[in-house]
């Protein structure tokens, strides 16, 4: 490393993102990365339980930033990064970015230039505001769908130019023996019309003589 290399130390504890569920997490680290420019390396430290599910690890992979885990406690995550300030600062790293706001940082006055990057609003500890050379507030972003839902469409009915037509077509179909015994009748009338008009004709026509 050179002296011009800056380093970014994210304070995942400090900074309230440690607790957060992944899509939420990765829209902050997003946040954190843009407004941070230009940088070595960045590295984020935050504590896990052992035998707990680590689901920070995987978006700090998708982002490209080195985790830190530490076991929980007192100021784990701050004495962790300052270890790691340190091993830095003797490879050649003069400049570090601080995602946090903890006053334990001060300490990195003593290696080189010190530049805070907090969110709006976030207190920050008045002995790390003393000895920093430049502090960057940055916006918490707001976490959207990551797509709005499907839109139903329902289907309009189609007009009907003939009631009598659209009322046949919804009658259900007659039951087969409705059917054939529809076709009986019909077959017996038309045979009783036919012998009728056959007497008729019987009748009417002149008797031939034997």
């Amino acid at each position: 490393m050179i002296a011009d290399d800056r380093t970014l130390l994210l304070d995942l504890e400090n900074l309230g993102s440690a607790t957060l569920k992944p899509r939420p997490l990765r829209a902050r680290l997003e946040t954190l990365l843009s407004a941070a420019g230009e940088h070595h390396h960045a590295i984020a430290a935050y504590a896990v339980t052992e035998g707990e599910p680590d689901p920070i690890v995987s978006v700090l992979a998708e982002l490209r930033v080195a985790p830190l885990r530490v076991r929980p406690g007192p100021d784990a995550a701050e004495l962790a990064l300052l270890a790691h300030a340190r091993h830095v600062h003797a490879e050649g790293g003069r400049i570090f970015l601080v995602g946090s706001a903890d006053g334990r940082f001060a300490d990195l006055a003593a290696l080189g230039r010190v530049e805070l990057l907090v969110w709006e609003g976030q207190p920050v500890a008045t002995k790390l505001t003393d000895v920093v050379h430049a502090t960057h507030r940055v916006p918490r972003p707001t976490c959207t769908p990551v797509e709005d839902p499907p839109t139903v469409h329902h289907a309009e009915p189609e007009p009907v130019s003939d009631p009598g037509a659209s009322i046949a077509a919804a009658r259900p179909p007659d039951h087969p023996r409705q059917a054939l015994a529809g076709w009986v009748v019909t077959g017996l009338v038309g045979g009783f019309t036919v012998a009728v008009g056959q007497r008729l004709l019987d009748l009417l026509a002149p008797r031939r003589r034997r």
